[in-house]
């Protein structure tokens, strides 16, 4: 080998080295940054989990609210529905009671309950009499 190649050769190596020794400290550089964003997904993923859990939490307590709202609904419901099965059922209010029949004052004036038989006969009578000659529609046969 020659001087001249020799030198070449030398500074080869030495250009060789230094883009080695370059590479390694990218390399080096790289496995920080991959460190880095590793420990910053952790990060992200445990404030995803979190977010989770409050969220699982607060879905849970609105349900259990909505549960109980809908609870208190049906039992101010079902009040209400008994309260007017009781009034349907009270004698004096409910016209179709056999009870309420019974209490009823038949003979005040102007009231809209049906006659008694003693009030029938002392009144004229309710039919219309027509002429024999006459049909329904009123025109003469």
């Amino acid at each position: 080998m020659t001087a001249d190649s020799f030198e070449k050769a030398k500074k080869g190596m030495k250009d060789t080295a230094k883009g080695v020794k370059d590479t390694a400290k990218g390399v080096e550089d790289t496995a920080g940054g991959v460190i880095e964003t590793a420990g910053g997904v952790k990060e992200t993923a445990e404030g995803v989990i979190e977010g989770v859990e409050d969220t699982a939490e607060r879905v849970i307590e609105g349900v259990k609210d909505t549960v109980e709202g809908v609870k208190e609904g049906v039992e101010e419901t079902a009040e209400g529905v008994k309260d007017t099965a009781e009034e349907v059922v009270d004698a004096d209010t409910y016209t179709g009671s056999d009870d309420e029949r019974e209490n009823r004052e038949y003979n005040e004036s102007g009231s809209k309950e049906p006659m008694n038989p003693e009030d029938i006969a002392s009144h004229e009578p309710t039919a219309v009499k027509r002429d024999k000659k006459q049909g329904t529609s009123g025109d003469p046969v």
